[in-house]
């Protein structure tokens, strides 16, 4: 059994956990059974983190522990949940509608519980971060994140079956991924968003996967996934590229909405 603690998680994810919440409140919440798949799959990523994290610890594996904190963040978080919603925390919410969306209030709700953890997983390996953050979201509270517990998650569906479900969707999101990658090297498309997807199965309908790639379209066809240029137009304010704009730089429907 190895004490090296190993690679630590970067403290970059905390940080931007913090950002992401300015102005949150308890009026922004949204229990968790009216929450989108994506963030209930998210809360059983962390509750299989927290058991990961509980045995390691018991057992003094502090290479694990730190492992596994590292790549739930890095991949789990930054790499695919902060990436598909960080349009709807920029864009479902404006001057007349403060606290946005319900998939918007889900996701900070969901941020909100990530923070509360992770900011006390880290705190045995990161004690100076985990300390400046937790004293940067919370100024005016004289204690101090060494002091806090290990976090009460809240309690999720018995099932298995979304983590499932978001697994499979998730692998074929990878693939589109690679798909898209020679046609960004041959600067046929500059971005995912200006990406047809052909998929050879449509595991959810064809706007949420298109969410779910950040892409412009997504269809179901026999074969291997495939790749074309959209023709769509881009909106001027969340850069999507959708059939409603009907000129780049016009706004889509839900920018419209939210802006009027």
């Amino acid at each position: 059994m190895s004490n090296d603690p190993g690679p630590a998680p970067a403290p970059a994810r905390l940080i931007d956990i913090h950002s992401h919440l300015d102005g949150f409140s308890d009026a922004e919440t949204i229990d968790v059974g009216k929450m989108p798949e994506l963030e209930l799959y998210i809360l059983h990523k962390l509750g299989a983190l927290d058991v990961e994290l509980r045995a390691a610890a018991e057992a003094f594996e502090f290479n694990r522990y730190a492992r596994a904190l590292s790549e739930f963040m890095n991949e789990d978080l930054s790499a695919f949940f902060f990436d598909i919603r960080k349009d709807c925390l920029y864009c479902d919410a404006g001057p007349n509608n403060a606290l946005g969306s319900v998939k918007r209030r889900a996701y900070r709700t969901v941020l909100d519980t990530l923070f509360h953890a992770l900011v006390r997983y880290a705190a045995p390996i990161l004690a100076f971060t985990a300390e400046e953050v937790w004293q940067a979201r919370y100024p005016s509270d004289d204690g101090s994140v060494h002091f806090l517990e290990w976090p009460d998650l809240p309690a999720l569906p018995g099932d298995d079956a979304v983590s499932t479900e978001w697994t499979d969707i998730r692998r074929l999101r990878e693939q589109v991924t690679e798909a898209i990658e020679p046609l960004r090297r041959e600067k046929t498309v500059r971005s995912s968003l200006e990406a047809n997807v052909t998929v050879p199965e449509m595991l959810r309908p064809a706007a949420e996967l298109a969410e779910v790639f950040i892409v412009a379209d997504v269809r179901q066809a026999e074969g291997d996934v495939r790749v074309t240029r959209t023709d769509h137009h881009k909106c001027g304010r969340c850069w999507r590229l959708l059939p409603e704009v009907e000129a780049d730089g016009a706004l889509c429907h839900r920018c419209t909405d939210v802006v009027s």
